[in-house]
């Protein structure tokens, strides 16, 4: 896909925002744990490691990613690509879908949704793929979105395996995302004299 200097630098805002979510919830993750297990330090109760707070931070990164997705649905659209940009839509209103019907105790319908959702998160990551500027940040995207297909293949044989190719696919995005940034910060926009 062929992508304009306009549309770049409104991307540039979800790369960034991509990468600060998702560098934070790791941090958070890393520092907790490492707190609350290893050292006897009193910590105030948000800084425990313990279900709650796992929970508690797991639906504010995905209120975040998926206002993140939202976002890159508009810009795509926005911009005069259709196709690409219903695809991160369609992703947020499958998961919306799919954890109301969970909450509602409709858990086969939840399922389906989720299910869905889990296609359109690949078909995202293509659509990311395509728009991406620099050939290292494409070839991650490309990675995670195959590695995400191997996460559900893996799901049926152990789920340990299954978070660290999640951890992968995670780290791979912010990767990704922080070479784009670089890429695109790097590249003289065409309104410029030269």
């Amino acid at each position: 896909m062929d992508v304009d200097t306009k549309m770049l630098n409104r991307l540039v805002w979800f790369y960034v925002g991509f990468v600060i979510v998702n560098f934070a919830s790791l941090l958070w993750l890393f520092i907790t744990s490492y707190l609350t297990i290893y050292t006897d330090i009193p910590l105030p109760y948000f800084m425990l490691y313990i279900p709650s707070n796992i929970a508690i931070l797991a639906l504010i990164t995905l209120a975040l990613i998926l206002g993140l997705y939202t976002y890159l649905g508009i810009v795509l659209i926005r911009d005069g690509l259709e196709r690409g940009g219903y695809v991160p839509a369609a992703f947020v209103a499958a998961i919306i879908i799919g954890i109301v019907l969970l909450f509602t105790k409709q858990f086969m319908a939840s399922v389906i949704f989720l299910i869905i959702a889990l296609a359109l998160m690949v078909g995202v990551y293509a659509v990311l793929t395509s728009i991406a500027t620099h050939r290292a940040s494409r070839y991650m995207w490309l990675a995670s979105a195959l590695l995400i297909i191997v996460a559900v293949i893996l799901a049926f044989v152990s789920r340990l395996v299954v978070n660290y190719v999640g951890a992968t696919i995670q780290s791979l995005s912010i990767l990704a995302c922080a070479i784009e940034v670089w890429s695109i910060m790097g590249k003289p926009s065409k309104g410029q004299g030269s």
